[in-house]
């Protein structure tokens, strides 16, 4: 079977369950990567060397990444012959890419606070807001309606994700099952919220998003860095609100169970990728070294 067939005849009917910008992205890769390389060929015929050809010759890694799961897929559907093995499980060669250095950007303690403090009376101010406080994906504080926030317990449950996908805004679900959590916003947030609400939104429904009337993921994450930049404010974009959530609330000694469940993460091995070891941890790490050490 040519591997175009499989791809529009069988694989696409798979994004049915995935989620609109996962869609996307795999889309672009077939596009840019996989289909002008692969689309007329006989799956049973793509070896290694052919692979690494291709690797070699500049093929993004999400190309590489498509075209494996695509031969996968394609095996578990008996739609590859028996006798013919997976080229990508052994002997494929990437070449040497340019490794990202230092730690992912997070705002510390003294920075957020003078964010918070900055985006006071800003047309995003909720989202940020909710961003900071509890840690979330940037698609799930575009996606926060008022229904979600009890501003009297400060309870606020995980519902929904907001995107733009193909150049529309769409309400998206949940990443994983861990998503749909209930967080605990603090007095202060709350206090602030239910402010916001009464001066900005008095008459906000329960499906109504807290974004306001222009709720758009880009539309946010472009004037945020905009406004930051007029107003000398600190600045990481939205999707690294999770990395500072997640290390201020360890320097705060949250127990990292409880840190990894705010986070909506299935394992503590992902809530450890968001960590962030500023100089204040370094130091701290250090000390508590030096005194075991010198006590030797």
């Amino acid at each position: 079977m040519k591997i175009e067939d499989y791809y529009e005849g069988v694989y696409t009917t798979y994004y049915a369950d995935l989620a609109p910008a996962t869609v996307e992205g795999y889309e672009g890769a077939w596009r840019n990567w996989v289909e002008p390389q692969w689309r007329g060929w006989e799956m049973e015929d793509i070896r290694v060397r052919h692979i690494n050809a291709w690797l070699a010759a500049g093929a993004g890694e999400a190309g590489y990444k498509l075209l494996r799961q695509i031969i996968r897929s394609a095996i578990a559907d008996e739609c590859y012959r028996e006798d013919v093995t997976d080229p990508t499980t052994r002997g494929i060669r990437h070449p040497r890419r340019a490794k990202a250095r230092g730690e992912k950007p997070a705002l510390t303690e003294r920075e957020a606070k003078a964010l918070l403090l900055g985006v006071v009376g800003w047309e995003y101010e909720a989202t940020v807001v909710l961003g900071l406080w509890l840690g979330l994906r940037r698609s799930e504080q575009c996606g926060m309606q008022w229904g979600d926030i009890d501003l009297r317990s400060g309870l606020v449950h995980v519902r929904r994700g907001l995107q733009r996908v193909k150049g529309e805004v769409v309400e998206t679900d949940i990443k994983t099952h861990r998503s749909a959590r209930p967080l605990m916003l603090p007095s202060t947030p709350r206090q602030r919220l239910a402010e916001i609400k009464r001066l900005y939104f008095p008459r906000a429904r329960k499906a109504d998003w807290v974004m306001g009337p222009n709720a758009d993921p880009t539309r946010y994450a472009r004037m945020l860095r905009s406004h930051c930049g007029r107003n000398g404010l600190p600045y990481v974009a939205p999707k690294y609100f999770r990395h500072t959530f997640r290390t201020l609330a360890s320097k705060a000694g949250v127990p990292e169970s409880h840190i990894q469940k705010m986070l909506g993460h299935v394992s503590l091995d992902t809530t450890y990728l968001y960590m962030s070891l500023d100089e204040t941890i370094l130091r701290q790490d250090q000390r508590q070294y030096e005194r075991h050490l010198l006590k030797a």
